[in-house]
């Protein structure tokens, strides 16, 4: 299995419904677990993704938004989302964690959703700053 990182596998960001995550988003991947996934992962333990890639079809069928960074090829692989819950710790621990790595980031940019009813935040790398509260 192809290693993003040294705890992320391109698999682990695959659609639900079983489609890979496009080539194209693979390098955009890498990127996203070394510059947030793995310092989530080393403050807070191993990280479970509970939701990468999502082709239209897939998210139209779960009620996703229709712009969503979760769907990989609307940017041609970039700025690619993931659903993330660290082993340690809570939402907003979590969430208070990402905030100030994207901050520190130049310039600031990062996507960056609220989820304590669902026990996970929404992290990506997007060319702006973006905060939400999914509650």
């Amino acid at each position: 299995m192809a290693q993003l990182s040294p705890h992320f596998r391109v698999a682990e960001f695959d659609c639900h419904d079983g489609t890979k995550v496009p080539a194209a988003a693979i390098p955009h991947l890498r990127t996203l677990c070394e510059v947030v996934l793995e310092p989530l992962r080393s403050h807070f333990g191993a990280v479970e993704v509970h939701s990468g890639y999502r082709h239209a079809a897939y998210n139209r069928s779960i009620g996703g938004a229709r712009s969503s960074f979760h769907i990989y090829d609307l940017r041609g692989g970039r700025f690619p989302a993931a659903d993330v819950e660290p082993s340690l710790g809570g939402v907003r621990d979590w969430w208070q964690f990402v905030d100030r790595v994207q901050d520190r980031l130049t310039p600031a940019h990062g996507g960056l959703g609220f989820y304590p009813r669902g026990g996970f935040i929404h992290v990506d790398l997007r060319p702006y700053v973006a905060r939400w509260d999914g509650s």
